[in-house]
């Protein structure tokens, strides 16, 4: 799924999904031609980050919880 359809289907913005790429919750296939390709893995982990965010859990709270590291 290419980014333009992922901020409508979550609802979300395009830098949101940047920033959560770059801070390394989810991790997108580069196709040739430079698009990120989001597989349903990364869609079911953006939906649990905005799931945490709006309970106020902080993005490095997340990536702990994401490692294991926090329950």
């Amino acid at each position: 799924m290419r980014i333009q359809e992922l901020e409508k289907e979550l609802n979300i913005t395009r830098s949101n999904i940047r920033f959560y790429e770059k801070e390394g919750l989810i991790n997108p296939i580069r196709k040739e031609n430079g698009y990120r390709d989001y597989s349903d893995e990364d869609i079911a982990q953006l939906k649990k980050v905005i799931i945490f965010r709006k309970l106020n859990i902080s993005v490095s709270d997340i990536k702990d919880i994401f490692d294991g590291n926090l329950s």
